[in-house]
């Protein structure tokens, strides 16, 4: 081998191995660095959508008590409840795809077990205040935040102690 082709056979060598190993650890880097602000987005988005979604349940139970003049909805099970909140369908309804939870008015305030199973599913438990109908007190829409695994709620009226 001469010169010329050594010079040439060199400028035609890949990366060295060093080279790649820092590539490599660099694209790890971003990539974890990415995941990481997902996971954080994904999280606050999700918190967004179940408030949305609880306040659109509080919305229909002030619009059924305005609209009816029956008090606010009212039943003894998760049915009823969902047939109180849909009562005046002419103007409003529960949005489709959510569900509700019954709970006593001598219910404790729910826990999410896992904070992503009842959003999950779309499900919101509702406190009903009144033991009687009409309920003319209120409601509470108890609903998880995922950020703290804490669970919040909205009242409808004056709301449930």
């Amino acid at each position: 081998m001469n010169l010329a082709n050594l010079k040439t056979k060199r400028a035609q060598g890949g990366f060295t191995i060093v080279e790649l190993l820092i590539v490599i650890v660099v694209i790890g880097i971003l990539a974890a660095i990415v995941i990481v602000a997902y996971n954080g987005v994904t999280t606050k988005a999700n918190d967004s959508a179940d408030a949305a979604n609880a306040q659109s349940l509080d919305k229909v139970a002030e619009a059924v008590n305005a609209d009816l003049s029956t008090g606010y909805p009212w039943g003894n099970s998760d049915a009823t409840l969902k047939t109180a909140f849909n009562a005046d369908s002419t103007t409003t309804s529960i949005p489709q795809g959510l569900g509700v939870i019954y709970i006593a008015s001598t219910g404790a305030a729910p826990s999410y077990a896992s904070a992503n199973t009842a959003a999950a599913s779309k499900n919101y438990y509702v406190k009903v205040c009144s033991a009687a109908a009409p309920n003319s007190t209120g409601l509470n829409v108890y609903y998880p935040k995922r950020s703290d695994s804490s669970v919040q709620v909205i009242k409808a009226g004056t709301g449930c102690n």
